[in-house]
This record gives C-alpha cells, sequence and structure tokens, in this order.
C-alpha cells in the first residue's frame, strides 16, 4: 500500500518560538506558520521540517505515552485519506507495531495515530481533515505578548 509522498521530519521542542528562531538563524528558513504549539517550514518538495511543542503533545496523548518517547524527534508521513490511514495502521498492527494511540481526529485539522518505534523514535501518520495546513498563525503570537 503505498502512503502519500508527502515525509515531515521534526523536534519535539520546549519553545516553538525561540526553536523557531534559531532555525530561521541558522538555515534562513521563515515558517509558514506558527503559533505557540506548532512551527512548519516546507521546502518546496513534499518535505516538511517542524518544530512541536512536547507539552502539546503530552496533552493530547498523555504525558505517560510521551514519556516513552526517547528522542526529541518525530517523524510524520501523510496519508491521503482517513480510510488509508486506518487500512495502514491496522496492517501494520497486523505486523506487530505498537501503537501509542489508536487513529482519531485532533484539533489541528488531523486525523492520526502514533508509535514509537524500537529505537525510540517517534511517528506520526496523518491525513488532513480540514483547511490545509491551518495557515499561518502568527497573528496568535502578537496576541500571546
Amino acid at each position: 500500500m503505498k502512503m502519500g509522498a508527502h515525509r515531515a521530519h521534526g523536534y519535539l521542542v520546549d519553545d516553538v518560538y525561540k526553536a523557531a528562531e534559531e532555525f530561521t538563524r541558522v538555515f534562513g528558513c521563515e515558517p509558514a506558520r506558527i503559533d505557540e504549539t506548532f512551527a512548519g517550514f516546507p521546502f518546496g518538495d513534499e518535505t516538511e521540517f517542524f518544530l512541536w511543542q512536547r507539552k502539546h503533545l503530552e496533552k493530547h496523548l498523555g504525558k505517560n505515552v510521551m514519556d516513552r518517547v526517547k528522542y526529541c524527534d518525530q517523524q510524520a508521513i501523510r496519508c491521503e485519506s482517513p480510510e488509508m490511514l486506518d487500512q495502514i495502521y491496522e496492517m501494520l498492527k497486523a505486523d506487530g507495531v505498537e501503537f501509542i494511540s489508536k487513529p482519531k481526529s485532533y484539533e489541528w485539522n488531523a486525523y492520526c495515530v502514533y508509535f514509537i518505534d524500537v529505537s525510540g523514535h517517534m511517528w506520526e501518520l496523518y491525513c488532513w481533515t480540514g483547511e490545509v495546513p491551518l495557515g499561518d498563525l502568527e497573528a496568535e503570537k502578537d496576541n500571546a505578548s
């Protein structure tokens, strides 16, 4: 079964704005979207680098789940539809992949499922369920100041 072409790699961070500022300074890339929980840096070739606030994931997946994540990175693969994601989930589960969540819809307009690989890296399978992406959330930073 073929998954979507989009691949993303990111870091789980404490302060998205601070990490995004450093990434921009070092690599010269501005985030296409940013708020206190997430920053996305698309590379234009179906690849994205992202920063995701670890506490935000703890809120949605549970601290006990996030404590099992050994590294502060995450891989993400976009599926074309919720049905495709469910099929891949069932296939991987049958192959012995131990998921830390069941597929479900989240407030960031995505249907997602998560697992930790044997080395301790976190993986996300997702598909968009609403407006894609959520858009430039820079205004939220101005309001938080």
